[in-house]
C-alpha cells in the first residue's frame, strides 16, 4: 500500500485543544474517521443504486 501525504487546514482553537492532548495519535485519529466516513458515504450510494 502506498502511504500520501495530506495537508488540510483546521480552526487555531481546534489546535490548541489538539495540543494539550500530546498522548494522542492524531493521524490515525484523522486517519479512521475518514475511513469512517467513507464507508458510510459508500454504503449510501450502493444503496442508491440498487
Amino acid at each position: 500500500m502506498a502511504i500520501v501525504r495530506m495537508t488540510f487546514s483546521i480552526s487555531k482553537e481546534l489546535k490548541e485543544r489538539m495540543d494539550k492532548r500530546p498522548d494522542v495519535n492524531w493521524p490515525e485519529i484523522f486517519k479512521q474517521g475518514l475511513e469512517k466516513k467513507l464507508k458510510i458515504l459508500e454504503k449510501l450510494r450502493a444503496k442508491e443504486v440498487l
